[in-house]
């Protein structure tokens, strides 16, 4: 009969499966491990990609884009000649006032005070040229002005491209080199017009000294 032990003492016989112990209603552990698993693994990439991610834009911001170190120093040192070249006060004064500021641009990468800085160098030229200085200082003086403007803007351009870290001096000395001997030989033909002409006022003399500064211009552009 169902539902009464026997004389052994033994739990009556029941109809129908046995429940597990502790309530479980049958769920495969296994499953539940894996889940576990997959949820690890996916919590631990995420921090991964993160890290890569960071790391792969702080490479990209750290490089440098300063203008090109040797660009800079040239122009530098060219626009002091050029203002040191100027025989007269005033045209001096205007000289470094223009060395001033090629050197803040081309060492901080401001192309307007590079070219700034160019102006007032020249306007110091046209400035001894009023006061009669004679015709070599002021043709050297315009051109180092002329080579520290492109010099300067130069440099803030390959510092721009391929970044201050790189390996550019050669690349650097030979624009530099090849833009003075274009501006040297337009400096040349200036002078050779302004010695072909009967210069008997200063007013003429700056006008021809004028028009190599154009020739040594365009030669440089």
């Amino acid at each position: 009969m169902v539902g009464v032990s026997d004389a052994t003492g033994r739990p009556p016989a029941t109809d129908g499966p046995v429940a597990a112990p502790g309530g479980d209603s049958g769920a495969d552990p296994e499953s539940d491990r894996t889940d576990d698993d997959r949820a690890r693994r996916h919590r631990s990439s995420a921090p991964t990609d993160e890290r890569v991610g960071g790391a792969a834009s702080s490479g990209t911001g750290s490089v440098d884009r300063s203008p090109a170190r040797t660009s800079a120093r040239l122009a530098v040192a060219l626009a002091v000649v050029a203002a040191l070249w100027l025989p007269t006060t005033g045209g001096r004064a205007l000289g470094l006032l223009g060395a001033v500021l090629v050197a803040a641009g081309a060492l901080r990468g401001r192309r307007r005070r590079v070219t700034a800085g160019a102006v007032a160098l020249v306007a110091g030229v046209a400035a001894a040229g009023l006061a009669g200085a004679p015709t070599l200082p002021l043709v050297g003086a315009t051109l180092c002005s002329l080579l520290a403007w492109d010099a300067g803007r130069y440099g803030i351009t390959v510092g721009e491209q391929l970044g201050r870290g790189a390996s550019t001096t050669r690349l650097e000395l030979a624009h530099v080199a090849a833009t003075a001997a274009v501006g040297t030989a337009a400096a040349l033909l200036g002078t050779a017009s302004f010695l072909a002409v009967d210069a008997t006022t200063d007013g003429v003399a700056v006008v021809v000294l004028l028009v190599g500064v154009a020739l040594v211009l365009s030669a440089l552009r």
